[in-house]
């Protein structure tokens, strides 16, 4: 793959001849079975955590504390050292009578809303444009490259760009050879 363009190679006639191949494929080939569309542009999305939504408007909660955060009550609970779960457990008596674990849920999140440092509020991930690739291939190089800079997640979204006429008609002009690449001399 040190040879292609999706992973940074220069543009040779080698380089171009393996993207014009990859480009039919997904355009014309067996590809187009894997994205259900002649005319895919592959997106590249990264997941992103949107916080702050008021409880009332989403049953998605989470708590969080200085960096610390939590999407459930059990994953919180399982975090806590021996200590916290048994001042958490009093403070659950005192509110509701149940120890925390067995509290009803609107319970469990108010206590944790209480608690000094920690903020409860609602969520909801969503995925958010990053770029764009002709190829699936290109996508995932980029994906494989960059993945250190999106920790909560990429994804290859494939889009049909049906009456995205530019970009068709250069890349059926690539892929019926009408579209070449020059040897670069002024003529």
């Amino acid at each position: 793959m040190s040879n292609s363009l999706a992973y940074g190679a220069k543009l040779t006639p080698e380089s171009f001849a393996d993207f014009v191949q990859r480009l039919k494929y997904h355009s014309r080939g067996k590809g187009v079975n894997d994205h259900c569309t002649a005319d895919a542009i592959f997106i590249v999305q990264r997941k992103r955590l949107v916080n702050g939504i008021d409880a009332d408007y989403t049953d998605q909660l989470m708590v969080y504390c200085d960096d610390w955060k939590w999407f459930s009550i059990q994953e919180y609970w399982d975090d806590l050292d021996s200590d916290a779960k048994v001042e958490l457990n009093k403070k659950s008596q005192d509110w509701c009578e149940k120890q925390f674990m067995k509290a009803d849920s609107d319970d469990q999140w108010y206590l944790l809303g209480e608690l000094e440092d920690h903020t409860v509020t609602g969520y909801q991930w969503e995925w958010e444009y990053v770029n764009s690739h002709f190829t699936r291939e290109a996508a995932q190089a980029f994906i494989q490259r960059k993945k250190h800079d999106y920790p909560d997640g990429m994804r290859i979204y494939v889009d049909a760009n049906i009456y995205c006429w530019e970009f068709n008609a250069i890349k059926e002009a690539l892929m019926d050879g009408r579209l070449v690449l020059s040897d670069g001399a002024a003529k």
